[in-house]
């Protein structure tokens, strides 16, 4: 497809699909990501540089998006943590998660851009797994609660990030496994009491090293960025049900692709046994460890997964994002 990028609005920020410019602990974008149109006649279809979080707020913004709207495909990214949902017609939303109970219709899940964990080596296969979980414990404050229930109405406790992840915690320190917990009060690689960014990664990376499987709840998002992190350094995620969706992949890669995280400690060590039982030897453990780290390669890394989807012609978009 050729995209014409929409008019900025003001001085605020544009979206790295545009400016190329990636955060810590991400990934650079090494070429443009789409074909871009000239003139918007060229185009088959509409980028708004900004993301709602925003450009959602200005209702004379808005009204210029849905004027373009009105001809071409309006395609956007909504990728906070609380997705502002803009009332555009005719558009695309770009999501990192999918939060339960809500229609998938008009969106597009694509991956958190995250830095590739493949030169971690690969774990030795040990009698007793390793699993780990070194990061954010969010408050379940009154303000969050309030927002997860406008997020999923229906659904309180697995819309509910804060809440997840303690009955994430709370089962692997009661269950019966060789367990990495490092609960930190500060979102990402930073410690509010003590901010040292290198000293955190380090820790991180070196407890993903460790591991077997990682533990990876959803956040205020129906999703993680250490979701990606663990696939790519060849480690298996452990996850609760939240009805989490993924980018697109096809299915006979979902096969092992992750444990689910069940909230009682007598199942979660039958599952990771039952896991583990499984592999045999450390050559089929190498081979599983190598899969994941492809799997991240071709299906969920950023900058091929967004490459995709604009190389992609509109039918195949507007089949992606549910609307046919």
């Amino acid at each position: 497809m050729k995209i014409f990028v929409a008019d900025a609005y003001g001085s605020h920020s544009k979206i790295e699909m545009i400016t190329g410019n990636v955060g810590l602990f991400q990934e650079p974008i090494s070429e443009k990501l789409f074909f871009e149109a000239k003139t918007l006649g060229s185009a088959d279809a509409v980028l708004v540089p900004h993301d709602a979080y925003y450009f959602s707020k200005y209702p004379e913004y808005l009204k210029y998006l849905n004027t373009l709207a009105v001809n071409k495909l309006v395609i956007f990214s909504d990728r906070g943590d609380f997705p502002k949902r803009p009332k555009i017609t005719n558009s695309i939303a770009l999501r990192v998660a999918i939060s339960p109970g809500e229609s998938r219709v008009g969106k597009i899940v694509i991956p958190y851009n995250v830095e590739s964990l493949a030169f971690l080596p690969f774990k030795k296969l040990a009698t007793r797994p390793t699993v780990s979980f070194v990061g954010y414990m969010p408050k379940i404050s009154l303000g969050r609660f309030k927002q997860a229930l406008l997020q999923s109405p229906f659904h309180p406790i697995e819309g509910n990030g804060a809440i997840i992840r303690r009955l994430s915690n709370r089962t692997l320190i009661r269950a019966d496994i060789s367990y990495i917990g490092v609960v930190r009060d500060a979102y990402g690689a930073f410690d509010a009491s003590n901010i040292n960014p290198t000293r955190n990664r380090s820790e991180y990376l070196d407890s993903i090293s460790q591991s077997d499987l990682v533990a990876c709840p959803r956040g205020d998002a129906n999703q993680s960025a250490r979701f990606y992190e663990t696939i790519s350094a060849g480690r298996i995620p452990l996850i609760p049900d939240t009805s989490i969706v993924l980018p697109h992949v096809p299915a006979n890669f979902l096969s092992g692709l992750f444990v689910n995280l069940p909230f009682r400690a007598r199942k979660l060590e039958i599952l990771i046994r039952e896991y583990f039982e499984s592999i045999g030897n450390q050559s089929e453990y190498n081979k599983r460890q190598k899969d994941l780290r492809d799997l991240f390669l071709k299906y969920l890394r950023f900058e091929p997964s967004v490459k995709r989807i604009f190389a992609a012609d509109k039918a195949d978009i507007l089949n992606f994002a549910n609307l046919v």
